[in-house]
């Protein structure tokens, strides 16, 4: 009899050394815009006009990215853009899917000063800016 009372508290004492594995996919939530390069204020055409622009999936359709005098032209990578300075002109970015939306939204005074604005459009406010002058 004392053995049948020592079953089910032998049972119940592996069974709680079992193991169990959970697998978690995680998203890499990092957000990441620099030149690639030499890396300065001022842009040279083919030395220092490439920039990576890294975003998240989870924000990629919630980020507007707005250029005066200048324009981002996509590279063979998915994630490098080239500046363009283009005087006078101002050019938003946008991203739906996989596609990259290029809109002229207007003109501007022509300036050799290039200004990036990445703006959450949930929010509709910028997050990020920056000026880099064109030589």
């Amino acid at each position: 009899m004392k053995i049948l009372c020592l079953i089910p508290l032998l049972l119940l004492s592996y069974s709680s050394f079992a193991q169990y594995s959970i697998k978690v996919k995680r998203e890499d939530n990092r957000f990441l815009f620099f030149q690639l390069g030499q890396k300065s204020d001022t842009i040279v055409k083919n030395k220092s006009d490439l920039f990576l622009i890294k975003l998240p999936d989870s924000l990629k359709t919630n980020i507007k990215i707005f250029l005066s005098n200048g324009q981002f032209i996509k590279t063979d990578n998915d994630s490098i853009y080239q500046l363009k300075p283009i005087a006078g002109m101002k050019y938003s970015h946008s991203r739906s899917d996989s596609v990259f939306n290029t809109l002229l939204e207007g003109h501007c005074n022509p300036s050799k000063t290039v200004s990036i604005e990445f703006i959450n459009t949930k929010t509709q406010k910028p997050f990020l800016k920056n000026n880099f002058i064109v030589k």
